[in-house]
């Protein structure tokens, strides 16, 4: 796609997975009414690309329902793809049953969550502050930016206070992960320009989203913002 091209609008909606059901303000019906009023050309939902045609069986396993629920109710409408990674150990291959439990990460986030150290309550406490800006919030006020900065600012505290730690993989791993979303995001769009393109994703994956396609874009296409 060149640089100076305008004509590519995407829209990245962060969805907030199982909080939706208890939240009456963004609830999950909305995420298919703001699909529905951007009219996109295509979509790209947190699921990996060699996941996204597997039966629903197969997806609720390992994926929050707004994302397979996209799928099942728009791919017949538009192209819907799979933009997630979730490591490199199962590229081109279908997740186990017992990968996550079994996961050296998932491993070290239970060990950080039975832990002890002082540094632990500093971070619970950002976490709760952040999770202020998302808690019984429209889907406007959760997209508008707000979350996004204490968000960055939150993963980038983690990272600095755990560098050199054995808690170091536990951000090495996010880290890679949203590059590699953010690599798979980029794709989505050079084989849609021109197009109208809506992905929904996690909120905390939302702005390092953006960062990575305006690297890669720059004013090259069109970011919407939600309107309130």
């Amino acid at each position: 796609m060149t640089a100076n091209k305008n004509n590519t609008e995407i829209v990245i909606l962060g969805t907030l997975h199982g909080l939706h059901r208890n939240n009456g303000a963004y609830s999950f019906e909305d995420i298919f009414r703001i699909i529905e009023e951007f009219d996109p050309d295509a979509a790209g939902v947190e699921i990996r690309s060699e996941d996204i045609d597997q039966p629903k069986e197969y997806l609720s396993k390992y994926y929050p329902y707004e994302m397979i629920e996209t799928k099942i109710r728009f791919s017949s409408t538009f192209p819907v793809y799979g933009f997630d990674w979730l490591g490199d150990e199962i590229k081109n291959r279908l997740i186990p049953d017992d990968y996550f439990q079994k996961h050296p990460v998932k491993i070290l986030e239970s060990e950080f969550d039975a832990d002890t150290i002082p540094e632990k309550a500093y971070f619970e406490k950002l976490d709760k502050d952040r999770m202020l800006l998302i808690t019984n919030k429209t889907a406007e006020e959760c997209n508008d930016g707000r979350y996004d900065a204490s968000c960055e600012e939150y993963y980038a505290k983690f990272a600095a206070a755990f560098k050199g730690t054995k808690y170091q993989p536990i951000t090495d791993f996010y880290r890679k992960r949203d590059e590699n979303i953010g690599r798979n995001m980029i794709s989505i769009i050079e084989q849609n320009e021109g197009k109208k393109i809506i992905f929904l994703m996690g909120m905390d994956h939302r702005v390092f989203a953006v960062k990575n396609i305006r690297a890669r874009f720059g004013e090259g296409i069109k970011i919407k913002e939600l309107e309130i």
